[in-house]
């Protein structure tokens, strides 16, 4: 039962249209994050320890920022801003989407979170999600181009990783999607753009996968 839900909620991580006419909203992040984690029903954790390297980025594009009550460190692309409720329901139609996205001035390219309700136990059962979590995701977009799915270690962490390029309304999508626990449950992240903006963007992609840095 645990292991179909996490199919549906990596299901809800992905965009279906790859872009949207409104604008992004343009409140400051920081004030839409507190609004949105609190929907996502994280817990207050202490702030990290200043002795503690926040993730640095080797190129301009990229920032280090704190989300989810500063429970996660991972570089964001510099302009980006919280995603309004409105375009989040256009592009994540799922009741259960993600609580928490940061989205480019157009809405084309994102970075989602979701602290899920599922429940993991222990940092080791992460590798006993990933297949089966692949399997159903794999039935449900035949059509699915497949490049990496598989267990890391990042920061200390279990993390898996699934990248793809999945078929959308009005083109197809890049996704790096990456899951790991947090405080028993399961949390889950997804970078995604068009198939037109990979080739730039793909290599950013890997280095925000690299910085994840959970508590």
């Amino acid at each position: 039962m645990k292991k179909l839900v996490s199919v549906a909620l990596l299901l809800s991580m992905l965009a279906i249209s790859a872009c949207s006419n409104k604008p992004a909203d343009t409140k400051p992040a920081e004030q839409n994050a507190a609004q949105t984690t609190e929907a996502a029903k994280t817990t207050e954790a202490p702030k990290t320890d200043s002795s503690t390297p926040a993730p640095t980025a080797t190129n301009d594009k990229l920032e280090a920022k704190k989300v989810l009550n500063d429970k996660v460190e991972i570089l964001i692309p510099k302009g980006f801003t919280v995603m309004s409720e409105e375009m989040a329901k256009t592009k994540y139609p799922m009741e259960n989407r993600p609580s928490l996205i940061y989205t480019d001035e157009k809405g084309s390219i994102n970075i989602a979170f979701s602290h899920t309700e599922t429940p993991i136990q222990e940092d080791s059962l992460i590798k006993d999600l990933k297949d089966p979590m692949k399997q159903a995701f794999s039935n449900m977009y035949k059509d699915a181009t497949w490049y990496r799915d598989e267990v890391i270690q990042i920061n200390g962490k279990n993390v898996g990783v699934f990248e793809l390029l999945t078929p959308a309304a009005d083109t197809k999508i890049y996704n790096l999607i990456f899951f790991t626990e947090l405080d028993g449950k399961m949390l889950m992240t997804t970078f995604n753009c068009t198939e037109a903006q990979m080739e730039e963007w793909k290599p950013l992609a890997q280095e925000i996968l690299m910085s994840y840095k959970v508590q």
